[in-house]
């Protein structure tokens, strides 16, 4: 839309009046309490959602010190928070769930076009299970966490004080893409051992192609398997984590988190530059391809290094 937008406004000639500059007062300010504490969110399901009611459930359990304010633009919704305190603190409540139905939410960009954002990519907390006491050390964790995806956080204690069952691993999941179910550990000694992955406050995803877009009764694949005669699935409720109500005494959410840094990949200021997809010749040959790729790694970059700035305490 702004693309069109900017199309047509180079083709007119302004006349005098419209030619009038307006020089703002509050453009150049740093005013926390504006676009710096704003969100952009998208609902990642096919089906249709009641917003109305999205918005009135979500201002109820957030609790936010001040007002926060839902506007809807075409397909994404702008999310104001009072302040940065508020933005910070449910971003790292990510991911979010209306009905079952994710919420994806991003840091605001300033004069980032809302087609750029990449909201494909969701963090989630992970369970890794069947990983042997004698490998539950911090390298073995930053090793699966990168095999799955791109690895944010580190959760050092799981409910008993210490890894016993599984590992805690904060990952950015590409919800693009089907639910990564295992992980292929090799031992020392050249053994492997198959770890399944659980995943905490896990949406509403297809059991048939493992995708979190769509639910089971609306997959493309549904008639297929069906003729097929086959009735069992490759995916299951089985990926979700039990997760127990913490109360005030026993609270074991952010035991001991260390939020992974790695500046080699990392662009210094996230808000520096834009952090969607930009314009890309398309080519065959191997120069437009391997442009394409850097900027999909570049892309992905921005969104980690921004989920990583709000996890820092």
């Amino acid at each position: 839309m702004a693309e069109d937008i900017n199309k047509l406004l180079e083709r007119l000639n302004f006349l005098e009046e419209e030619s009038t500059r307006v020089v703002s007062s509050n453009m150049g300010c740093n005013n926390s309490q504006g676009f710096e504490a704003w969100a952009v969110g998208k609902i990642k399901l096919e089906e249709k959602v009641n917003r109305d009611a999205m918005y009135r459930v979500f201002k109820s359990l957030w609790f936010t010190k001040e007002e926060v304010n839902f506007i809807a633009l075409k397909d994404v919704i702008l999310v104001k928070f009072g302040n940065m305190e508020d933005r910070k603190r449910i971003l790292n409540l990510s991911p979010c769930l209306f009905d079952q139905c994710l919420f994806a939410m991003l840091p605001y960009v300033k004069d980032q076009d809302t087609d750029a954002y990449a909201f494909n990519l969701t963090p989630f907390w992970l369970r890794i299970f069947n990983i042997p006491l004698e490998y539950m050390d911090r390298q073995v964790a930053m090793d699966v966490g990168k095999a799955i995806e791109e690895l944010v956080a580190i959760d050092w204690r799981d409910r008993d004080g210490g890894w016993t069952e599984y590992i805690r691993l904060k990952v950015m999941i590409d919800v693009s893409k089907p639910l990564r179910r295992v992980v292929h550990l090799v031992s020392s000694d050249g053994a492997e051992i198959v770890c399944a992955i659980k995943y905490e406050r896990l949406p509403t995803f297809c059991y048939i192609c493992g995708l979190i877009s769509h639910s089971t009764q609306k997959c493309d694949r549904k008639k297929e398997q069906s003729k097929s005669n086959d009735t069992s699935f490759q995916y299951g409720n089985w990926l979700r984590a039990q997760i127990g109500v913490p109360n005030q005494n026993r609270v074991y959410w952010r035991n001991g988190i260390e939020v992974i840094t790695d500046k080699k990949n990392m662009d210094s200021d996230p808000n520096g530059e834009k952090q969607g997809n930009e314009e890309v010749n398309e080519s065959t040959g191997p120069k437009g391809k391997e442009k394409k790729s850097k900027t999909m790694r570049k892309n992905r970059n921005h969104v980690l290094l921004q989920w990583k700035n709000v996890l820092q305490r």
